[in-house]
């Protein structure tokens, strides 16, 4: 697959042939175009492999995603691919699905995102449907101690990208520069 092609039921391995893939964006319903632009400026910025779209997502070729991704949109790989399609393919790449919510999961410094991992984002309005969330093989939440219940979805993400960089940095011993390995 081609940095920045975007294939409708692609098969998820068809993101990166170079090596196993570690770390990935699955985005369920997303809305709103600055966030799905957000989302792969921050996928690109944090080392992730590539975005899975699910149906109902805005697309990543919607001109204000594709300014607000600053470039990224023609460097990530982007699959579009069905929720059962999207599930049965990440696991037989040993990828294990970590939905976010905002109640009743492990808060992301004590989650363990080092492994091989797909980020499975909900919209903006609902989060992650309760469908896929129950098909998830765990789930993850970020602490706010002040006042606000959640965060923007793509704030949200790259959050959640930055931990899973830094545990990924603390287990290989230091800080990578992933910016030229990319290259």
């Amino acid at each position: 697959m081609r940095f920045g092609q975007t294939l409708r039921g692609a098969a998820i391995g068809d993101i990166n042939n170079d090596h196993r893939l570690d770390l990935l964006v699955t985005i369920a319903g997303l809305q709103d175009p600055g966030n799905l632009g957000t989302i792969l400026r921050s996928a690109e910025a944090f080392g992730a492999d590539g975005v899975v779209s699910l149906p109902g997502t805005v697309s990543a070729w919607n001109p204000k995603a594709v300014r607000a991704s600053a470039g990224s949109v023609f460097r990530v790989p982007i699959v579009a691919a069905s929720e059962v399609d999207a599930m049965a393919r990440l696991r037989e790449a040993g990828v294990r699905i970590i939905a976010t919510t905002v109640h009743g999961a492990r808060p992301a410094d004590i989650q363990i995102l080092s492994e091989p991992i797909a980020l499975l984002i909900g919209n903006e309005g609902q989060g992650v449907p309760a469908d896929l969330i129950s098909k998830a093989d765990g789930v993850v939440t970020i602490p706010c101690p002040g006042p606000v219940e959640s965060l923007n979805a793509a704030v949200a993400t790259s959050v959640l990208l930055y931990e899973a960089s830094r545990q990924r940095s603390i287990q290989s011993g230091g800080p990578q520069d992933h910016r030229r390995a990319r290259r």
